[in-house]
């Protein structure tokens, strides 16, 4: 069977910044069309990162080629390419941490910058789909279970009134435990990790990894 393969991105823009930024997160946006343009070529098809967890929970045989792009944190260099997927037909899933809507930022740098809720909240094409990636960008096989209930909980409160919203949670660094896989279980949330794994019928989790 065909996997499913689940792309990480982070930052697709013209110019990197080594004071907010680290290379491998990042990719110039010329490079990141031609591998896209050129998967296509190779009848590789997009879809939504629904359908590829309906894919993976019913499809006994599976013989075209999917691909799912994600995208981690929320920052404003999404408005760089976001448009061309558009374009291009392409849905994407952003994965977000509610805190930094404000301005807020990660590492307390001036210069990095986030989409502001506004600005989140008007993404409402059928491509886009908004899961969470926790209240804070923190490892959350770091936290106290009670901390991590809370990141959830606050994150969700906020992200839950988008008419986009999914119920994914996308573990920061893909780290997580047993008792916080079953706290989101309890509260039907979808794990999402990023291990570098294909994705073929394991229902548990959708595996990540960087394009």
């Amino acid at each position: 069977m065909q996997p499913i393969r689940v792309f990480d991105m982070h930052h697709v823009c013209e110019t990197f910044d080594a004071e907010v930024m680290v290379d491998y997160d990042w990719m110039q946006i010329d490079e990141f069309k031609n591998r896209i343009l050129a998967m296509q070529q190779k009848g590789v098809q997009f879809i939504s990162l629904t359908d590829a967890y309906t894919h993976i929970c019913n499809d006994k045989i599976r013989k075209k080629r999917y691909v799912v792009l994600t995208f981690d944190d929320g920052y404003k260099t999404l408005k760089e390419i976001l448009p061309w997927l558009e374009e291009q037909e392409i849905p994407v899933a952003l994965f977000i941490n509610g805190k930094y809507l404000d301005g807020k930022s990660y590492r307390q740098h001036p210069k990095e910058k986030y989409l502001t809720k506004d600005e989140l909240f008007n993404l409402i094409s059928p491509l886009i789909e908004i899961g969470s990636h926790g209240w804070e960008h923190v490892d959350a096989s770091k936290m106290s279970i009670e901390d991590f209930q809370r990141s959830v909980s606050n994150n969700e409160k906020v992200l839950q009134n988008h008419p986009r919203y999914v119920p994914y949670y996308a573990y920061t660094h893909g780290r997580h435990n047993l008792l916080e896989d079953k706290y989101l279980a309890e509260k039907r949330l979808i794990p999402i990790l990023i291990d570098g794994a294909d994705n073929y019928n394991d229902k548990r989790y959708i595996h990540r990894r960087l394009l």
